[in-house]
């Protein structure tokens, strides 16, 4: 089956960031556009409730438990893994939770801000089960490119994200995923398997990068 899905977004209960919607205001917005599968990933706090995955559930979507994790001052997606911020600091600690499954994306790994994984990506590429491809870019400025070259250089899967901080920008890259069923086992192996497909389009207009521009560059988020 055919599964419309994001594995990157921010709420309103993000301690990081200020952002104007609640996770479940974000699911009704998801159901609304046919999202199936969805991560709620906040930074450093895994908000993942019970109560939410009914919600989701309720709505048509499976909900994905997530952080975006300060790995090493780096971010990193980790993805129905345990977490707790003062014991999951290191990529040792990644690799060690990792024996007891979860998927770990690398978030934007080439942007040019101090949080992004850049060499840290190479130096722990054993660690990683994916690469994204963000909807932050223009035509004209695309920090995606590299990210694309080299998840191809490495036989690494692509997948779409939104990186949602606001509302519009839910839906402007995604990924289509390929799966045997819609469960969480079966969408990991999907993405393993490099069944996925990247749905997206250059931002427009540029009001939209300067909207985001100090956020992204100046923290990393």
């Amino acid at each position: 089956m055919l599964l419309k899905a994001d594995f990157h977004v921010h709420t309103r209960e993000d301690p990081h960031d200020f952002i104007r919607y609640t996770a479940g205001e974000l699911l009704e917005e998801a159901a609304r556009q046919g999202f199936d599968v969805l991560a709620l990933t906040c930074h450093n706090k895994r908000i993942h409730t019970e109560e939410l995955r009914r919600r989701a559930e309720g709505l048509g979507i499976l909900l994905v438990p997530g952080v975006e994790a300060a790995i090493e001052g780096k971010h990193t997606l980790l993805l129905d893994m345990p977490y707790a911020r003062l014991k999951v600091r290191t990529f040792a600690h990644v690799r060690a939770l990792k024996r007891d499954g979860g998927l770990v994306i690398a978030p934007h790994p080439f942007f040019p801000a101090p949080k992004c994984l850049n060499g840290k990506l190479r130096e722990n590429l054993d660690v990683f089960d994916a690469i994204e491809f963000s909807h932050f870019y223009t035509r004209s400025v695309d920090f995606n490119r590299k990210a694309v070259e080299y998840a191809r250089r490495m036989e690494l899967p692509l997948v779409g994200t939104s990186d949602c901080h606001r509302l519009w920008q839910l839906g402007t890259t995604y990924t289509i995923v390929e799966a045997a069923a819609k469960t969480i086992p079966a969408v990991f192996s999907a993405i393993r398997a490099g069944r996925v497909r990247v749905v997206t389009a250059p931002l427009r207009p540029l009001e939209r990068l300067r909207e985001r521009g100090a956020s992204l560059l100046g923290s990393a988020r």
